[in-house]
């Protein structure tokens, strides 16, 4: 609301505008990996003003695996992100000062993709053959436990690093027999293999017995201590963003399109589809967006200390802010 200030100078009456707006707080935000239609929540609350309400102008910057996105945000090369709890896990054990304000993904969302045809019919067919995958990809670490449960050795698997923009091409051209990935980019793989024949095929690790928080919004404790506020609005904005295109995902499509317009409106439709599962839980159902459960955090971490090396004295307050999570309900 505008005020007007009126003064005199010499006789002569002067009216001054003068305006209560406070300026927006910029920040960088940082996904996880290439933008895509899992992040239509994250497009949304940028294109439907509601970062701009929260007094937010935010630059959202595609990330390079979680793993990556920890750094970033931890070192302050980004205000905050999106990255799995098992990377702020392992990140904490190393000297990454983040955590979890919010949790996004509910349901793991790591699968491996093959192509059908080649000879792999189940998990132990992956024994002796290659697998692509992206420096900082937090399935790779899961592959041990994955394996345990499946009933394979994953030592008998060679990784071959993989750029991110090589990863699809270099499965539906069998240079790698396999490749991990989010169950939420199965539209734009079965895509790139249909170009030359081919179908994909996955196994999807929730489907052997793995349950764990993956994806979340992420902050330093550094912004944690000195910007509570900021980060709070930021976490708000952003789930209140996903409530918005769980309920009208063709206008999030349209979000995600007009910030990437060389991308395809049906495959990140198809991707948004893919990862609404994971999202849209009983758990969020009933609880709404964002919230994080100590238990399942502490069985998180737990699963985590089976494969990477994790700090004993690590809890489940290290690892999330509960006094800065939102909570969304879900119309």
């Amino acid at each position: 609301m505008n005020k007007l200030y009126t003064f005199m100078l010499t006789g002569i009456m002067f009216v001054v505008g003068s305006s209560n707006a406070v300026a927006q707080d910029k920040l960088i935000f940082s996904l996880q990996w290439i933008a895509n239609g899992n992040n239509f929540g994250v497009f949304a609350a940028k294109e439907q003003g509601l970062y701009r309400n929260a007094n937010l102008e935010v630059d959202v910057q595609r990330g390079y695996g979680s793993g990556e996105t920890a750094k970033r945000v931890a070192t302050g090369v980004a205000d905050m992100g999106i990255a799995d709890a098992a990377s702020v896990i392992v990140g904490r054990s190393s000297g990454l000062k983040v955590k979890q304000v919010a949790s996004l993904y509910e349901r793991p969302p790591d699968a491996i993709f093959f192509i059908k045809g080649n000879r792999i019919n189940s998990p132990k067919d992956l024994e002796g053959r290659t697998i692509g995958a992206t420096a900082g990809e937090a399935t790779v670490n899961l592959l041990p436990v994955f394996a345990a449960n499946a009933g394979f050795d994953n030592k008998k698997m060679e990784i071959i690093n993989l750029s991110p923009s090589a990863k699809y091409a270099s499965l539906v051209a069998k240079t790698v027999d396999s490749i991990v990935g989010f169950v939420n980019e199965e539209p734009a793989i079965q895509s790139a293999a249909q170009k030359t024949g081919l179908e994909v095929g996955r196994f999807v690790f929730s489907d052997y017995s793995i349950d764990y928080y993956s994806l979340g919004i992420i902050a330093s404790d550094d912004m944690i201590a000195k910007r509570p506020d900021l980060v709070r609005r930021v976490a708000l904005a952003t789930m209140q963003g996903y409530a918005s295109a769980i309920k009208n995902p063709q206008a999030a499509a349209d979000d995600f399109v007009k910030n990437y317009p060389e991308s395809s409106r049906s495959i990140a439709l198809q991707q948004w589809n893919a990862a609404l599962p994971l999202i849209l839980t009983d758990r969020t159902r009933k609880n709404g967006l964002g919230p994080i459960e100590k238990d399942k955090m502490l069985a998180t971490i737990n699963l985590v200390a089976k494969f990477q090396r994790v700090d004993s004295s690590i809890t489940a307050t290290d690892i999330y802010a509960a006094e800065l999570m939102p909570t969304v309900p879900i119309e």
